[in-house]
């Protein structure tokens, strides 16, 4: 895309500009038929037997809220998503129900975790680990535990692994207004949602992973991963809850339905995504210092270009502990609020809420401690605009 500075057009920034926000899977031809292997992550066996042992140790523990994901991806040398992945399979026994495999599933998920950027802050294969671990809690909780079919755990583990793959670290409405190709392609809706699920579309016919599979079953796990993809997109954030509040308050939630359950899995994986401000607060300080500094380097880049600064975006007047209220207060409270009467409630839930309302008292007293310039800008009481969106997911 080009970049219009004072009328013109600078080449060489733009270059720059671009490498920086390349979309592998639409802007280069499959790397099968450029004749190359993909490249795999590094085996585990390159690591000694204490960090392995770790490991292991850590993955007994993974259904517990508590989980590191950040030491998890030490251990593992970078491919937390990956040995994930592969252990909750194998939990929920999926390879032999699916008859999936071994080399094709980790090929997959070999392509999964390197096109997750690792110079975002923020979206990159780590928090695609972290969100992978939360929805296994919530495949977990007993309310809808018994009635998950092998399907359903499949699809919301793949979701959950895929659901930013190939995120260039720019929120939508930056996308829009530099005029990117996404953009047009999706004609401004859902754009990396889409890009996401078009991603992991291809992935998975280039991997072979459900080559075996009949040609209508094959597609019918794509739409259904794309339903569920696109549930993250904040901008649906008040239809998705709306309808769920009105289950609930009908108690009409029918779990032997295949569309309920469905919809419960989007719930679940939407709960996933924001689930950060519900983490212990040594955990999710982390991921909010990490979103921030995410929508800081937009800023700088909007800057650098002329370009408006979005929402959120700019270091000098939207502090980490305003950004996080705000977004604790306007999204993910209500959704949580309700997940919690949806599980009647679960000792998890309780757990998310208690963790929850602690973090926003820690940022509340935070902010408070700041300087009146170092908060201008954006008061607690102001409800963050729609660019909260997708590139915005705050923790």
């Amino acid at each position: 895309f080009l970049f219009l500075v004072s009328g013109e057009v600078e080449t060489v920034t733009r270059r720059k500009v671009k490498r920086l926000l390349s979309f592998q899977r639409y802007c280069h031809a499959s790397r099968l038929l450029r004749g190359l292997v993909p490249h795999t992550p590094r085996s585990l066996h390159l690591l000694d037997d204490d960090y392995l042992g770790q490991a292991a140790h850590m993955l007994s523990k993974v259904g517990t809220w508590n989980f590191d994901i950040f030491l998890f991806d030490r251990l593992t040398n970078g491919n937390s998503l990956v040995t994930l992945m592969c252990h909750l399979f194998n939990v929920y026994d999926l390879i032999h129900h699916f008859q999936l495999d071994m080399v094709k599933l980790n090929r997959f998920l070999g392509m999964v975790q390197e096109d997750y950027h690792s110079q975002n802050p923020y979206h990159n294969a780590v928090h695609a680990a972290d969100v992978t671990q939360a929805m296994y809690c919530y495949l977990r909780e007993p309310k809808l535990a018994e009635h998950l079919s092998p399907l359903d755990i499949f699809l919301g583990l793949m979701a959950a692994a895929a659901h930013d793959v190939d995120h260039p670290g720019v929120n939508q409405p930056f996308l829009i207004k530099t005029r990117h190709h996404l953009a047009s392609l999706y004609q401004n809706t859902s754009v990396l949602e889409s890009h996401h699920w078009r991603s992991t579309v291809g992935m998975l016919r280039e991997s072979g992973l459900l080559s075996h599979l009949p040609a209508d079953m094959s597609r019918d796990i794509e739409q259904r991963l794309g339903s569920l993809i696109l549930a993250t997109d904040i901008n649906r954030q008040n239809e998705f809850l709306m309808t769920f509040r009105e289950h609930l308050d009908n108690q009409d939630l029918d779990l032997q339905l295949a569309s309920h359950r469905h919809f419960i899995l989007q719930i679940a994986l939407k709960c996933a995504d924001i689930c950060n401000p519900c983490r212990v607060w040594e955990l999710s300080r982390q991921w909010s210092e990490r979103v921030c500094e995410e929508f800081y380097r937009q800023g700088d880049l909007e800057k650098k270009f002329d370009l408006e600064i979005s929402p959120l975006c700019n270091q000098q007047s939207d502090s980490v502990p305003a950004i996080q209220i705000g977004f604790i207060s306007y999204i993910v409270e209500p959704l949580f609020e309700e997940w919690h009467r949806f599980t009647e409630p679960s000792l998890l839930s309780q757990t998310m809420l208690d963790h929850l309302h602690k973090n926003k008292a820690n940022w509340s007293s935070l902010r408070c401690a700041h300087t009146p310039s170092d908060v201008q800008g954006r008061s607690q009481a102001e409800e963050p605009e729609g660019e909260v969106g997708e590139g915005a997911d705050i923790p």
